[in-house]
């Protein structure tokens, strides 16, 4: 995907955060329940996320792994999925990735 693309993709994205209009998969709750990840430091990864991978091919929606940190620097990976027809953000699970797999700026899969 072009550059312009991927950031109009992100624009959407910080757009949809910001106004609440983000759906939860139940996947994506349980996991968040599980690493204790908080909606707030969802939010605050999202507002200034920028997108590492996007899945043009994805079915039903296109989706990107999108990488933010909170304001205590810790680093978040969300799968995202915009549905520009509902305008809604659907987030399919939220993580925060570790060196093992991720280079130092969780940019790059480690070989």
């Amino acid at each position: 995907m072009n550059p312009n693309k991927l950031e109009a993709w992100i624009q959407e994205i910080r757009s949809l955060v910001s106004s609440e209009k983000v759906s939860l998969k139940k996947h994506c709750i349980l996991r968040m329940r599980q690493r204790a990840i908080s909606m707030d430091e969802f939010k605050e990864a999202m507002i200034h996320a920028e997108i590492v991978e996007y899945y043009e091919d994805d079915y039903p929606l296109a989706s990107a792994l999108v990488l933010g940190f909170t304001s205590s620097g810790r680093p978040l990976h969300a799968v995202a999925a915009l549905d520009r027809d509902d305008e809604r953000l659907w987030i399919i699970t939220l993580y925060e990735p570790k060196t093992e797999i991720w280079d130092e700026q969780f940019k790059n899969r480690r070989s």
